[in-house]
């Protein structure tokens, strides 16, 4: 009888754990599982590979500040804490050091078996004004209206908590906020309130106070991404679809030359030498005709590859100038190579000790054969100019964008760079996958400060602010105008 009993219990036991197995196996397929003891390890890795290889860690907060919040993040760490959570415990360690070079990503079997599920946000939305607007016609929401709340969360908290898993340099909002109508949305959401089967949405239309409350099923992220091909406003983004462009306003004898990223190669490329006889052409062709007025426009430029932001600088300055007055590295040779996941893990020490090679205070500086002199172009252009300048400006973007300011010779216009007026974190991107959640944690590796004044309205920690500040209204959203550039039209007319 006791032998039955425990053959019974045994098989009861051997059926449960069975059944846990098989949860935290499906549970697997859905979202990772993680023990305390797993995240906790994947922490430590993160925060010492944080530590030793990356260099704008302190760039702008104190020791005592980053110390502080990796201690006060790992304490968050329990065994109720889902993967998503775990995420954004690192993110929020992350976002707070400041750099728009740092990510971190879900492993891509992850991604592909969220993405599948019905759990994400269906609307492309846009933010104006501090406000949040529908970017499409979805069900009975008309375009343009306005959201009051998601899930009873009111639009401005439920802005704050999806922008803050955009990375800025610094201490900018600007960018994070604008990155609320990329095709990220739905993700960004799903960080911040997790999976949902159906949103709760107040709203209001166009021109009415009438607020209206409406329940719209979640979708796959496929959907979603559908929705945003349609978006109201793509007609007016997709007018920057060519890398560089060039035309002539001859109502107001004024050029206008768009740059609308630097990703053409490096100084050996074919992309760049197309780029070098573009800028060329296009400044002999200003200066042999007394072009008086220039708009150059970068809004959207996100970056690229050297020196293609700084050729173009040297059409428009008077000064000799370098890249940056001072870069450095944490380190010569790889730190922590047991995680890193690049394929240049022999070539990089390499590189980095023919570049790199000035070691003082602990940190390996850059010298002087790769950090050139520069002096202005031949053809610089000497009339009037105004810059145009956006939140989705960064990098390389940012980085001409402040050169530019800080020579004071042109009008800049629109709202504040994403990428930092006095420096960044770039150059070099590198990836390392954390052993247990397979999250890749990226991040640039070259503290750079950039060969600029400093000025009055430029605070340390923020991005290249414009001298007039335009941003497009809700009205001209809805027209799909181009608000900043007509401002710019009318501006050079006066300067």
């Amino acid at each position: 009888m006791n032998i039955r009993i425990l053959l019974i219990t045994y098989s009861v036991l051997i059926f449960l754990v069975s059944c846990v197995s098989e949860n935290k196996k499906n549970s697997i397929n859905q979202e990772y599982f993680l023990t305390k003891k797993e995240m906790l390890e994947d922490y430590k890795i993160f925060k010492e590979i944080y530590k030793q290889a990356n260099s704008g860690l302190y760039k702008y907060r104190s020791k005592s500040e980053i110390d502080s919040v990796f201690s006060s993040s790992e304490k968050l760490i329990d065994n109720d804490l889902s993967y998503r959570e775990f995420y954004t415990t690192l993110w929020n360690v992350i976002d707070y050091t400041g750099s728009c070079h740092n990510n971190l990503s879900y492993p891509d079997s992850l991604d592909k078996t969220l993405s599948k599920r019905k759990i994400y946000f269906p609307i492309p939305l846009k933010y104006i004004d501090n406000k949040l607007y529908t970017n499409i016609v979805y069900k009975k929401i008309p375009v343009g209206s306005e959201l009051i709340s998601v899930n009873d969360i009111s639009a401005s908290q439920f802005a704050v908590k999806i922008s803050k898993y955009v990375s800025t340099d610094g201490f900018n909002k600007s960018g994070k906020y604008s990155n609320i109508a990329s095709d990220w949305l739905s993700f960004y959401i799903y960080l911040a309130i997790g999976k949902q089967s159906y949103f709760k949405l107040k709203y209001k239309e166009e021109n009415s106070s009438k607020i209206q409350q409406v329940e719209i099923a979640s979708c796959t992220y496929k959907d979603f991404y559908e929705n945003f091909k349609k978006r109201h406003s793509k007609e007016y983004e997709d007018r920057k679809s060519k890398d560089y462009s060039y035309t002539y306003l001859d109502s107001i004898n004024t050029g206008y030359l768009e740059i609308n990223t630097f990703a053409m190669g490096g100084p050996e490329s074919e992309g760049h030498k197309k780029y070098a006889f573009f800028l060329d052409s296009i400044f002999i062709n200003l200066k042999q005709n007394n072009i008086p007025n220039l708009i150059v426009d970068v809004r959207g430029n996100g970056g690229g590859n050297d020196p293609n932001d700084i050729l173009l600088y040297s059409y428009l300055t008077q000064r000799n100038f370098k890249e940056n007055t001072t870069a450095f590295t944490l380190f010569q040779n790889i730190p922590f190579t047991k995680y890193y996941i690049d394929d240049d893990i022999d070539d990089l020490p390499i590189d980095l000790k023919k570049e790199h090679s000035i070691f003082k205070e602990g940190k390996y500086y850059q010298n002087s054969n790769f950090n050139k002199n520069w002096t202005p172009n031949k053809n610089a252009f000497k009339g009037k100019f105004i810059l145009l300048i956006d939140p989705f400006v960064a990098s390389a973007g940012s980085l001409f964008a402040c050169l530019v300011k800080s020579d004071k010779s042109a009008t800049v216009i629109g709202e504040e760079t994403l990428g930092g007026y006095y420096g960044h974190t770039g150059h070099i991107p590198v990836n390392y996958e954390l052993p247990n959640s397979k999250l890749t944690l990226s991040f640039s590796i070259v503290d750079i400060e950039q060969d600029v004044v400093e000025l009055q309205d430029e605070k340390y920690g923020d991005g290249v602010k414009p001298d007039f500040k335009v941003i497009q209204s809700h009205k001209d959203f809805l027209e799909n105008k181009d608000t900043q550039l007509d401002f710019a039209i009318d501006k050079i007319k006066t300067i």
